[in-house]
């Protein structure tokens, strides 16, 4: 049995581009009773299952669910580090990176003759 919550969560593990669709995979194991709560959102997926691989990044094989289905499997297993929260991270990290690298059309004056 797994107690510990902490590292639970949701990842980006592909993306097929033939449908626009993302899937997801959990950072790590699971007990069978949290299984059998969010089985009917997960699959598992062969590369024979998509459609064109050179047009899929990431994984083509492993349980995997689909994103329109990440905010209701993370409130069945009470995940914390929720896909949302982790974006937003993600977005202030680059928003300080982009803050701190000059941009040079900032500082670039354009002048016209006539």
């Amino acid at each position: 049995m797994i107690s510990d919550e902490s590292g639970l969560r949701l990842r980006l593990s592909t993306i097929d581009c033939n449908t626009s669709t993302k899937y997801y995979q959990l950072t790590r194991k699971i007990n069978d009773c949290q299984k059998e709560k969010i089985k009917q959102f997960f699959k598992y997926y062969t590369p024979d299952k998509f459609d064109d691989l050179s047009k899929v990044a990431g994984k083509t094989r492993g349980w995997m669910c689909k994103s329109e289905d990440l905010e209701e499997i993370e409130k069945i297993l009470a995940i914390t580090e929720t896909h949302e929260k982790q974006n937003k991270i993600m977005e202030s990290m680059k928003r300080k990176t982009s803050d701190k690298i000059p941009n040079l059309y900032d500082n670039l004056e354009l002048s016209f003759s006539k």
